[in-house]
């Protein structure tokens, strides 16, 4: 074989201007991907260092145009670019995703189109019509691998086609191009979370937290549609929103569960995470994207640190409710208490509306007597039942409170005249006048109610509260069960009575009270046997103020153990000066008890203290206790302990409740007062005459005195001492008389005291 060293000469130079070729270009590329990536590593916002690592592809590339695009159905989205105006219309419009973009998705390899020998040719199709006037010649599709369906498009007007060695540094910026952006945009997104995850603490009411909580998550996950979900009862409810159709809100509730499991992400592309809480899910969040679009890597993570901020927020916002239900709420009922209904009052009579506002005022008549037989756990029991029922008896858009005690209070809004709320109340009494079941027990209250009509921008609550309060009373005074509606009497009576129950906390000191002194004679020579103490108050301004009125004010204030315990040690008093008489000797006196003191603690020794510490003996007082409702099994020890000292026991104003005989029998009661109702009908009237003939054979046969109130004429004193009643008091015998005057009609031979001016006809 022949040699030719020209030859071997030749191909080694070739050779060596190939390897200083394939050195060139690996300088080339070693030198591009350097640039590329130290884009990459720049601190930067996610948007800044793609449109840096653009502007760098288009220098290193030789392109014209370089745009990052997002695939949306049958067309692309520009989200970033280097090279296109900023008018142009493809960042509002898109553009139409050619065969090469199609071709790249689908495969998910990057795609060259040119004039090279291995390329496609580029096709029209593949180069948007706005981009026509550049001539683009060849172009590049790369995928962004993983990162919703994203290209990196690069368009060129240069002939060279894209070399085979581009391909790999293509895919390797798009590949660390999509981990840099998920890492950004995490990032990005903890950084919103701490900066917003606290505006949701802002909300203490549940709504507005959770559609806040919708809100902030659709900002975070970059979904197109979030919703928030709350479980009860096994039902999954929709709470808040961002993004659904009305057709797809129309599938709430529904059974929970449907959606998938909390922490997933269905095939449909929706993530859900649960708020966590300790007896199961407080709440569940999810997140959707259309077109079923899968979540970048760490969203899942993100929302369960946003669904941790949530749960805090839900707690306190439960917290704030409970806290608020305290406050404005009757911890018995559930009803709205005295503040809350002032507010809501206070609000419904600031509407500008044409129609007005009702309030009814409900007191219940016989509760104390439940309560006081049956024990405060069965009055409770009592007042849950009233509570339903007045609840069944008023619309929806009403309010109903507890003002307090047994009284309930109803707002009725919309109403137009007082017809109206009188209706109301009839029904409401109506509703409550049915028996009731307490503790195995059949018991029957009724209520007095009061109406009034207040008118907007005028009518404040302090004023329709009052009224409705003094109407209450007219109601209650003509006997149970009644409804009274407001008028200007009422109103008048309601400043009055709130004037006196202020004046009554100061009577006692201010030296406004009194007592005058009613003898108890024997019916057959008229001697003084005892004297009744009776309190009286007599008012700077209102004058004499009826026993009737204040003595109730006292009760309900609990001024009345005072009041009461001053009575008796004033009446002892002035009992140890007349013993001081020589007529005075022997006589005794009688005081009053309110059921307030009875159930006082030691209530028995305070007593007998007064009295001893006056000088007397407790056999020298008779204390009056009333059958009505004092006469619990609670005061047995009392007035037992009253009895072994000496005290005399009286029972006042017997036969006008149930004249239970046991309390005779096992009450060391020594003395029967007659009411004065049955001893007015002793004359013409038999049934009368009958019923204190029976009283009178009561009292003889246990070995009891009897006494007569209220005799006022001849004809009854005669009656009643033919049928055999030693002792008697009226307005006949003698009226309530000063200390003076009582004195002087211990003094047989002198004549008798002139009128007592202090009352026309006081009650005995």
């Amino acid at each position: 074989m022949d040699w030719h060293p020209e030859t071997e000469i030749e191909q080694l130079r070739r050779k060596l201007a190939q390897a200083a070729d394939a050195a060139r270009d690996a300088y080339r590329d070693t030198t591009r991907l350097i640039r590329l990536l130290s884009v990459l590593g720049q601190p930067a916002s996610a948007e800044d260092m793609t449109e840096r690592l653009l502007t760098v592809l288009s220098d290193v590339f030789f392109a014209d145009v370089v745009c990052m695009v997002r695939r949306e159905g049958d067309r692309l989205a520009v989200t970033a670019s280097c090279g296109l105006p900023e008018d142009d219309p493809a960042y509002t419009s898109s553009w139409p995703a050619g065969p090469a973009a199609r071709h790249a998705l689908a495969e998910g390899r990057t795609v060259t189109r040119g004039d090279g020998e291995t390329d496609v040719a580029l096709s029209a199709a593949d180069v948007p019509g706005t981009l026509a006037p550049l001539r683009i010649r060849s172009a590049a599709w790369v995928p962004v691998f993983g990162y919703t369906d994203s290209l990196i498009i690069l368009f060129r007007s240069s002939p060279i086609p894209f070399a085979a060695s581009d391909v790999p540094i293509l895919n390797s910026v798009a590949s660390r191009l999509c981990l840099t952006l998920r890492e950004r945009e995490r990032n990005a997104v903890i950084e919103r979370l701490a900066h917003h995850g606290h505006l949701l603490t802002r909300h203490l009411r549940l709504e507005p937290l959770l559609d806040e909580a919708a809100a902030q998550l659709l900002l975070l996950t970059s979904a197109d549609r979030t919703w928030v979900e709350v479980v009860e009862d096994g039902q999954a409810h929709l709470r808040a929103h961002r993004g659904l159709l009305a057709d797809e809100i129309a599938g709430w509730p529904h059974p929970f569960g449907v959606d998938g499991p909390p922490g997933s992400e269905s095939e449909s592309g929706v993530l859900s995470v649960a708020v966590p809480r300790e007896d199961g899910p407080l709440a569940l969040l999810y997140a959707a994207r259309d077109r079923g679009e899968r979540f970048p890597p760490g969203t899942a993570e993100i929302m369960t640190i946003f669904a941790n901020h949530l749960g805090v927020a839900m707690t306190n916002a439960e917290l704030y409710h409970a806290l608020k239900q305290r406050a404005t709420r009757d911890p018995l009922t559930g009803l709205a208490n005295r503040s809350a209904l002032v507010t809501h009052l206070e609000a419904v009579l600031n509407r500008p509306e044409l129609t007005r506002v009702g309030l009814l005022f409900c007191d219940l008549d016989g509760f104390k007597a439940v309560n006081d037989l049956l024990g405060h756990e069965a009055g409770d029991e009592l007042l849950l039942q009233v509570a339903e029922r007045l609840r069944g008896s008023i619309r929806p858009d009403d309010l109903l409170a507890r003002f307090g005690g047994d009284e309930f209070v109803i707002v009725l809004d919309g109403i137009r005249q007082l017809a109206e709320v009188a209706e109301v109340g009839a029904r409401v009494c109506a509703d409550l006048g049915d028996l009731y079941v307490v503790a195995g027990e059949q018991v029957r209250v009724s209520a007095s109610v009061g109406g009034v009509l207040g008118i907007r921008g005028q009518t404040t609550p302090t004023a329709m509260l009052r009224d409705a309060d003094a109407a209450m009373y007219v109601a209650k005074a003509r006997g149970r069960g009644q409804v009274e509606v407001f008028d200007e009497d009422a109103s008048h009576r309601s400043r009055d009575r709130l004037d006196l129950r202020s004046e009554l906390l100061h009577a006692l000191d201010r030296d406004q009270l009194h007592l005058v002194y009613q003898p108890i004679f024997t019916l057959d020579t008229h001697r003084i046997v005892a004297f009744e103490a009776l309190l009286r108050w007599t008012h700077p301004y209102h004058g004499t103020v009826s026993p009737e009125v204040f003595i109730p004010m006292a009760e309900d204030s609990g001024q009345i153990t005072a009041i009461g315990e001053w009575v008796l040690a004033r009446a002892c008093a002035q009992l140890r000066a007349w013993h001081q008489l020589p007529e005075g000797r022997g006589i005794g006196m009688s005081v009053n008890l309110s059921p307030v003191q009875l159930h006082q603690p030691q209530a028995a020794e305070r007593t007998l203290d007064i009295i001893r510490a006056s000088g007397l003996h407790p056999n020298d007082i008779w204390l009056e206790i009333t059958e009505h409702s004092y006469l619990r099994h609670d005061v047995t020890d009392y007035v037992t302990s009253l009895g072994v000292a000496g005290v005399h026991l009286v029972l006042d104003d017997f036969g006008t409740a149930y004249s239970n005989l046991s309390y005779l029998k096992r009450l060391p009661i020594e003395i029967l007062k007659i009411d004065k109702s049955f001893v007015s009908g002793v004359v013409g009237g038999e049934l009368d005459l009958s019923i204190v003939r029976a009283i009178l054979a009561i009292a003889d046969s246990l070995g009891l005195v009897a006494i007569a109130e209220g005799i006022e004429t001849e004809e009854q004193g005669a009656a009643l001492r033919r049928l055999g009643c030693r002792l008697g008091q009226g307005y006949l015998l003698s009226r309530p008389l000063p200390p003076d005057a009582a004195a002087r009609l211990l003094q047989p031979r002198l004549p008798a005291p002139p009128a007592y001016t202090g009352a026309a006809r006081p009650p005995a």
